[in-house]
């Protein structure tokens, strides 16, 4: 080969590495326009869960660790007779660690805290503040994380992706009409989504003789985004 024809030859090469590239990664060998489609929906939400946590401390680790587990135990067992069930009761993390004392710079282990943390599930959202009472009532130290779903979520999101990919292909239409150009097909479809999930409301009721915690759950707002590519005519 001669030096002409091989510099000639390495050319062509790199001219056509990019296109041999944008081929290997699966990129449109077509004018094309990318969009997203976006659907939400305001639902009220019809299952919620609570974080139950119960703390014992003590001089010594075996002491911290029985105590700790009376104390989630008789919570447990409130909220059971409360008509929570087994099942609706699952530990979301358990810990020992060592309690410090701090003096002049100086640290020292002056005891031991054990704390048990259970994930409640509440199927009647109208008992959420009685159950919080409930488990307050029996040992629990700290009552938080109230997260609230929706039970129907996997209908509503896959009505929700196809109402986004319409809003995306609206979109794509006017891009390519502007552009002079139709839209000849999809050429990739991606899903992206997150909802938002809105704070409890806290109050004290005064109505009857002991106070208790009414909790007044908002709507939850279910968003569903998707990117999508069009191949243009």
């Amino acid at each position: 080969m001669t030096r002409s024809l091989f510099v000639a030859c390495l050319l062509v090469g790199a001219a056509m590495a990019p296109a041999a590239a944008a081929a290997q990664q699966g990129a449109p060998t077509s004018p094309s326009v990318s969009t997203e489609g976006r659907a939400s929906a305001k639902v009220a939400p019809d299952v919620a869960w609570i974080t139950v946590t119960a703390e014992a401390r003590a001089q010594r680790t075996a002491d911290a660790q029985r105590q700790n587990a009376a104390a989630i135990d008789a919570v447990k067992s409130s909220l059971r007779q409360a008509g929570v069930a087994d099942e609706a009761m699952k530990t979301l993390s358990y810990s020992v660690e060592p309690q410090m004392q701090y003096t002049d710079g100086k640290s020292k282990v002056i005891g031991y805290i054990a704390r048990h943390s259970i994930s409640v599930r509440v199927d009647d959202l109208a008992r959420i503040g009685a159950l919080i009472d409930v488990a307050g009532g029996s040992g629990a130290t700290s009552i938080s994380d109230i997260r609230y779903d929706v039970k129907a979520r996997a209908d509503i999101e896959r009505r929700l992706l196809t109402e986004a990919v319409q809003d995306g292909m609206r979109r794509a239409n006017a891009m390519a009409s502007g552009a002079g150009k139709e839209v000849l097909t999809i050429w990739r479809i991606e899903e992206s989504r997150f909802s938002t999930v809105p704070q409890p409301m806290y109050k004290v009721a005064m109505a009857r003789a002991e106070a208790a915690t009414e909790i007044s759950p908002n709507e939850i707002e279910i968003q569903v985004q998707v990117a999508l590519t069009v191949l243009l005519k």
